[in-house]
């Protein structure tokens, strides 16, 4: 068994309320060949110094000026002895098996530069709630190990990363230009070319708090632009087919993921590519084969399909259904402030309210995390329950209708969107 030494390195600002819960956690690794690495980058409290002191020689302090997260995470690389990378930021935590089961996930290997990552849990800090993201859950395994689409869509998290030596030697380190991409940027100039290795477990627990740099740095959302528009620049033609078949199915994916999450300069942009694309406008007998994939499932015969998410997982299937001639009578989810809202003019009910019609409806659940929902909707008698992971090779397999994905552009209005979806509807009736 090989027994590398792995460095973790956590870089800290101001981490008075979360340093040592990080430490401890680290230092209770089962894995034991590890050196760990605290980088103080010019915090201006009292207590942070103090706690990392405290921890003597069990780990290695530096102090330096502040420079920013990707700074720190660089002065640590430059001063690692392991052959492995460990990111952990001060207000995370590792479970104790963290490095241990990525350990033995990369000796089963012939490469031992395989890059690692695993599934997390989210602590909400103000709730104290905890929520367990296992991709699998929603996406195929070989798509997760995908050198790109993890990174694509925002799956990865960066403390659940171990990450071997060599591949700083090959493209570098973080650019400390960048305040909140700068984990992301670097990630793709990585992985390009890598099968990654993916365990399904939760290695790490990834705190949100008001304080993060999401919520608190002003240019989060203009370098987030920027990260997309620079990966989706830089893609090969190989690459994006292997990601999803065809460049018109790539580029729509993109401007409907765009889209729900409020990135709208690259929205625009990935939007007038596909308008450019030539492509084949779907047949009858494309239309055939999704409604088969979503009504066959069932035993039963369905008239209503409904979306359980109205989040940004949810807006964002609404928009790849409609281009695909697939009506949605309802979004239902179990946030009470969504209630009696609209998105495109498709209200959002509650599960109770949903229950009156409940034989003759197929929910789809379109949310990251799908499995406690499912339970959750079966408990209550809904017989016929999907998840997105289950059509969506239907999704890859199908192209959204050319005139309508051209006709996003100017539909502005949620009339518009009522004509389009009621159009839907017939051919709903007609096929079914």
């Amino acid at each position: 068994m090989n027994n590398p030494l792995v460095t973790i390195i956590i870089p800290v600002y101001n981490g008075t309320n979360f340093l040592k819960e990080a430490l401890d956690s680290a230092l209770s690794q089962t894995y034991q060949n590890i050196e760990i690495l605290v980088v103080n980058d010019g915090s201006t409290d009292d207590k942070t110094e103090q706690i990392a002191i405290e921890y003597g020689d069990k780990i290695r302090y530096y102090y330096k000026e502040n420079g920013g997260v990707a700074s720190a995470l660089n002065y640590g690389i430059q001063r690692m002895n392991g052959e492995y990378f460990s990111w952990l930021s001060h207000d995370d935590l590792y479970y104790p098996t963290k490095i241990e089961k990525q350990i033995k996930a990369i000796n089963k290997n012939i490469n031992k530069s395989r890059i690692v990552y695993s599934a997390y849990d989210i602590l909400y800090e103000e709730s104290g709630a905890k929520e367990s993201v296992f991709l699998e859950e929603r996406y195929k395994k070989e798509r997760l190990e995908n050198s790109v689409f993890s990174l694509l869509f925002g799956l990865m998290n960066g403390c659940s990363l171990l990450i071997h030596k060599s591949h700083f030697e090959r493209v570098g380190t973080f650019n400390e230009a960048l305040l909140t991409t700068q984990d992301y940027d670097l990630w793709f100039r990585m992985f390009r070319g890598q099968k990654l290795i993916y365990i399904n477990e939760s290695l790490v627990i990834s705190r949100r708090h008001s304080q993060q740099g999401s919520r608190t740095i002003q240019v989060y959302n203009s370098e987030r632009e920027n990260l997309y528009r620079n990966i989706i620049e830089n893609l090969s033609n190989d690459e994006i087919r292997k990601l999803y078949r065809s460049e018109y199915n790539f580029y729509f994916k993109m401007t409907t993921f765009f889209e729900s999450r409020g990135l709208y300069e690259v929205y625009k942009y990935t939007y007038n590519k596909l308008i450019n694309i030539e492509n084949n406008v779907m047949k009858s007998k494309d239309w055939r084969k999704v409604f088969n994939q979503l009504i066959e499932y069932p035993s039963r015969k369905i008239s209503k399909i409904c979306l359980f998410g109205m989040g940004d997982y949810g807006k964002q299937l609404f928009e790849e259904l409609v281009c695909r001639m697939i009506p949605i009578h309802l979004f239902i989810d179990n946030d009470g402030r969504k209630w009696g809202k609209e998105h495109k003019g498709v209200i959002c009910i509650s599960v109770d309210e949903l229950k009156k019609c409940k034989e003759d409806v197929l929910i789809i659940v379109a949310i990251i995390t799908p499995k406690l929902i499912v339970n959750q909707l079966k408990e209550n008698g809904f017989a016929n329950v999907i998840t997105l992971q289950s059509i969506e090779q239907i999704l890859l397999e199908t192209d959204p209708v050319e005139w309508l994905v051209k006709q996003r552009k100017e539909i502005n209005s949620v009339n518009e969107y009522r004509l389009i979806n009621n159009y839907n509807n017939e051919i709903f009736e007609m096929i079914r």
